[in-house]
């Protein structure tokens, strides 16, 4: 193969590249690892999926997290059935990215806490206001009227903080696409039980 092909790569390689587009998913709003697709399993079988935003990438061992409304359909589809998948893609490398893993729902515990006092008052207005998903006779932003141009107070925002989740996942396998037009390369990342590391290469 010609190009960027002709240079042999290893999988230690590629996975830091995986690793750092993922730190700077959480770091940078316009990143696209920022916004990955989040799946669950939703009525014992059937697959959802929504737009997520990175909040936290863990390498040791690997672990990706969210915040979401405790309301939120997923969290109960979540307690059903933790298995998860994530989808990022970055259109300028051409890379795209599918995780496996387990989640768990945090509300009451540390990571919660450290999460909710890092989040920005603007952001916390998400979590004061109705539920997702809620039938409505109009469009609706679910805010209070009041806070709909403003940020709340200190005080005003803590009435969110019972709604507050946060999301993590282990990260059990990564299948990583490297697209090309003289020929796609495609590796697998799989952590066995024990916590180790074994990669293969497979047909794109």
């Amino acid at each position: 193969m010609e190009s960027i092909w002709e240079k042999p790569v290893s999988h230690g390689e590629i996975l830091k590249k995986i690793w750092k587009n993922l730190d700077l998913g959480t770091l940078e709003r316009e990143h696209p690892f920022h916004t990955p697709v989040f799946s669950t399993v939703a009525n014992g079988c059937v697959p959802n999926l929504r737009i997520v935003v990175l909040r936290r990438f863990w390498r040791k061992p690997p672990c990706l997290a969210f915040h979401t409304h405790t309301g939120s359909p997923k969290i109960k589809e979540l307690q059903n059935n933790p298995n998860v998948y994530w989808l990022f893609y970055h259109p300028t490398e051409k890379l795209q990215v599918r995780i496996k893993g387990k989640a768990r729902v945090h509300t009451a515990d540390d990571l919660a806490e450290e999460q909710w006092l890092a989040t920005e008052f603007f952001s916390r207005r998400c979590y004061i206001g109705e539920a997702p998903t809620e039938p409505s006779k109009k469009p609706t932003s679910g805010l209070p009227e009041d806070l709909l141009d403003r940020a709340p107070t200190r005080e005003e925002s803590e009435a969110g903080r019972a709604n507050f989740a946060v999301v993590t996942s282990t990260v059990e396998q990564i299948d990583c696409l490297e697209m090309n037009v003289r020929g796609h390369r495609r590796s697998l990342f799989v952590w066995n039980e024990t916590g180790e590391l074994e990669t293969r290469w497979l047909t794109p």
